[in-house]
This record gives C-alpha cells, structure tokens and sequence, in this order.
C-alpha cells in the first residue's frame, strides 16, 4: 500500500471518528447512588435520600473538554414490596430539575421522609402536607424496593434501592443500592 494513500485513509478515519468521540466524552454521565441525610440541628424528622451525580470528566481530558449538562432533568419513583413487584402506589413524581450540570456533589433528593411515628414516600408535592405526610403516600413499617428513574433531554437513568422501615430509628432509615444499572435501556432488558 501506497504511504501517501495510508495517510490520506487514516486522516479520513480520524476526521469521522473523532467528533464522535468529543461528543461521546462530553456527554452527561449519571450515577444514582445512596446518600446519608445529616440534619444541620435537631429534627423531628428523617429523610432517605440519594444523590444524583452527573460525572465531570477526569484527567487530561477535562483540560480539553467540558461534560455538558442533562438537561430539562425529573426524578420519578416507584415503591415495590421487597420480593415482589407489587407497587405500593402510583409513580410519585419527584423533583423537577432544569438541569444538573457536571460537578462532583451533585444534587441530593429525598426519596421518603420519617417523623411522628410513620413514614411517607416523598417528593416536591409533600411540602404542603403537616410533616411532609401526603397521605397516600404513607408507607407501612416493612422492607420496600425502590426504583428511582432520573429522565432529561438527553439522559434515561434508572437505580433501584433497598429501603428498610422496621422502627422508628433515624440513623436506620437510609436508602442501600441494590442494582447498579447505567441506563434505563440496558434496564429494561435485564428486569
């Protein structure tokens, strides 16, 4: 082979790929993991909550490149019986985000909130309630298995969790991964 033809091959290779490859560095990564709530005083109630992570990059790439932000991002959950998958009720539809940009924080969001001796699933909408309890949301004391789906214009994430309401304790009350899925796609071909 010609070297004039090789390069003039490999040039053309390198000009198709490496937009793809920019583009699929910079797009949004998110990780849906289990966060501790800690109270900045004394509460009279708990939450279990998560955090919603869209990794920066890292490395020589983040010199040259910038994670874009997902965009236009809402938090559905669902709350199943742990062993089963009878949901406890409907979709509640959680927090709405304009976006979540890269950081190394990321957002935290209450999945389900404890006080008065019962607890609640909760969302956004549980702020009119006395001690965030919508009441049909409330949860009965047992061991629930949350999915919780983060959606936006350019991401479809879903994570489940294991979420134990056995007392009143509100250093128990948290949120424990149980199936690490990247997207919803790959999630609905493994369930």
């Amino acid at each position: 082979m010609d070297i004039e033809l090789f390069l003039a091959v490999a040039a053309f290779v390198a000009s198709v790929l490496v937009p793809f490859m920019v583009e699929a560095f910079e797009r949004p990564r998110l990780e849906i993991i289990s966060s501790q709530w800690t109270p900045t005083g004394p509460t009279l109630w708990a939450f279990a909550t998560i955090r919603i992570r869209n990794k920066p990059l890292a490395g020589p790439l983040a010199k040259l490149l910038t994670r874009q932000a997902a965009q236009g991002c809402v938090v559905d959950i669902d709350y199943f019986r742990w062993g089963t998958d009878e949901r406890v009720m409907p979709t509640v539809h959680g927090h709405r985000y304009r976006d979540i940009p890269a950081s190394s924080t990321g957002e935290e969001v209450a999945v389900a909130a404890l006080g008065g001796g019962a607890a609640f699933a909760y969302s956004s909408e549980t702020y009119g309630y006395n001690a965030f309890g919508h009441p049909a949301w409330r949860l009965d004391r047992g061991t629930y298995r949350i999915a919780v789906q983060v959606r936006g214009s350019s991401v479809d994430y879903r994570q489940f969790f294991k979420l134990e309401y056995l007392s009143d304790d509100f250093t128990r009350f948290r949120l424990e991964i149980i199936l690490m899925l990247r997207s919803c796609h790959q999630a609905s071909a493994r369930l």
